[in-house]
């Protein structure tokens, strides 16, 4: 998703016009358009306003910004267009040693909610991106179980990583 795509998604959320978000940053409603559409790019220091303006995260606008933070980023994007493609599950350490070369599977229990396919499961050995995706499960179950809206659920990804456990 491009910069000008997540500005016009969280002030779309925000419930702000083209217009507020331009008074609120120095700008008329037509560049504020002009940067949804991709004609334009902003610069940092508008970038910066803009998250400001819309109270969220800088790094939630951004397309790339540092490897571990961009994964997250686009899969957290991902995750807005195709909502519940990403599905988030911790894993229990189960007393069990390997070898430095481990053969191992997860498992999971059939049922109609399952695509047709066995699902892939992947993970990290990089310990702050492990850290940020154990945060995201958490409000993922949230979602899961009702106890948040969807709305609350984008709003802490949209103002991740300040949304974040410490």
């Amino acid at each position: 998703m491009t910069t000008g795509e997540k500005i016009k998604r969280i002030r779309l959320h925000r419930k702000m016009t083209q217009k507020e978000l331009g008074d609120a940053v120095g700008l008329t409603a037509n560049r504020i358009a002009q940067y949804e559409m991709g004609y334009r790019v902003p610069k940092a220091t508008l970038l910066e306003k803009m998250a400001e303006a819309m109270k969220v995260a800088r790094e939630s606008l951004l397309e790339n910004n540092g490897m571990a933070v961009s994964v997250l980023e686009q899969l957290f994007w991902l995750d807005e267009e195709v909502p519940g493609i990403i599905k988030l599950a911790e894993t229990e350490r189960s007393g069990m040693m390997y070898n430095a070369n481990p053969g191992f599977s997860l498992r999971y229990d059939d049922n109609d909610l399952w695509p047709v396919r066995p699902p892939i499961a992947m993970w990290f050995d990089f310990t702050i991106l492990d850290d940020f995706l154990r945060d995201w499960a958490k409000v993922q179950t949230l979602l899961r179980d009702g106890m948040i809206s969807r709305e609350q659920y984008f709003e802490w990804k949209i103002c991740w990583p300040n949304s974040a456990e410490d």
